[in-house]
């Protein structure tokens, strides 16, 4: 039986690539759950990568702080407690931080399936108060 999911996907995608999809999809979705109410000033934009046998959250924030560090680990967590009992229960989750803007020229987690992503015009406003070009949160 088809999964209903590969209805919306191009019909002439090879097998593997739409359980790279689904996975993808999946994922996305899981780590939106994780991430409601603990996606703050903070963190700028956040994003997941896939990757064989790891799920790698990407953070962009404006600097490193105790604050961001916990949502992330929070964010983190609950995503494991989301995946228990499903294929990706093994899979290591990983953080990678970014300190700055999430820019798609500079920030690697831009490429990838988009959680969040600040407002470009809140940044830009920020610009002319705060010399490190990211507005305080």
């Amino acid at each position: 039986m088809r999964h209903p999911a590969e209805l919306y996907y191009a019909p002439s995608l090879p097998p593997d690539e739409v359980q790279a999809l689904l996975r993808r999809d999946q994922l996305l979705l899981r780590t939106c759950q994780a991430a409601l109410g603990r996606v703050g000033g903070d963190v700028l934009g956040l994003s997941v990568e896939p990757r064989p046998g790891e799920v790698v959250i990407h953070a962009a924030v404006p600097r490193e702080t105790p604050e961001a560090a916990q949502n992330l680990q929070e964010i983190v967590s609950e995503l494991k407690m989301l995946l228990m009992g499903s294929p990706e229960d093994q899979s290591d989750i990983t953080t990678e931080v970014h300190i700055g803007p999430p820019c798609p020229a500079v920030w690697p987690g831009h490429d990838h399936a988009l959680v969040y992503v600040a407002k470009w015009n809140d940044l830009n406003e920020g610009e002319d108060k705060d010399p490190e070009g990211v507005g305080e949160r």
